[in-house]
């Protein structure tokens, strides 16, 4: 399925945008059909609900069409919601322990010695560029880091175009401290006004609705 997000789908303000970050069928261990039902709701409170999801399936590498092509076909098979309001479906995947190395085929030589050089040093939020158009961004937790792909990364430069004022874009889902730190530590580096809504972030211990 495809979907149009360019720039002209966010209009004027970001007041009314709302991130879902891994809510999908693959995860409900974590959340409750009570939770993704109330969520639903929610969705009518915004504009426009973009929904972001893992391709990281059992453990295994799915092809990486996802990360290059930014208007890549999103298969929306059975582990995928459809939310009120979706403009978008955004493909990602977590990596656990990677370091330079693992990305240094799309790393030019000197972003891969500085790289190299700091891995130690770098601090959280600290992003470099790649040969491809896409960014890897330093997370320095249980995911290290986080690749973070062209279409995602557009979105978020259009998002950052059109915020003003004290307009914020809300960020739902899970799981807390993992892949929804990859978003959320993304969004913040690259200048996005965030707001987390507790209510509906999930954890690996904890879902918020019963």
């Amino acid at each position: 399925m495809k979907y149009i997000h360019r720039f002209e789908k966010f209009g004027s303000t970001t007041e009314s945008i709302l991130l879902i970050v891994d809510v999908q069928p693959s995860f409900k261990k974590f959340f409750t059909d009570n939770y993704v039902q109330s969520l639903k709701k929610y969705c009518r409170n915004f504009e426009s609900v973009y929904q972001i999801f893992d391709n990281h399936h059992k453990g295994k590498n799915v092809d990486k069409d996802y990360l290059y092509d930014e208007d890549h076909d999103v298969n929306i098979s059975n582990d995928l919601y459809v939310f009120p309001n979706q403009k978008d479906v955004i493909e990602k995947r977590y990596n656990y322990k990677v370091n330079a190395d693992f990305y240094k085929k799309i790393l030019d030589d000197e972003i891969y010695q500085k790289i190299k050089d700091n891995e130690n040093q770098l601090t959280k939020g600290e992003y470099f560029p790649t040969t491809e158009g896409t960014i890897i961004v330093f997370i320095g937790n249980n995911h290290k880091w986080f690749h973070v792909p062209k279409k995602l990364y557009e979105i978020f430069q259009d998002l950052k175009e059109a915020q003003s004022g004290s307009g914020t874009i809300t960020v739902v889902g899970g799981a807390s401290g993992e892949c929804l730190e990859d978003i959320v530590t993304t969004c913040e580096s690259l200048g996005l006004k965030i707001d987390k809504n507790l209510n509906f972030i999930y954890s690996a211990t904890n879902c918020p609705i019963k």
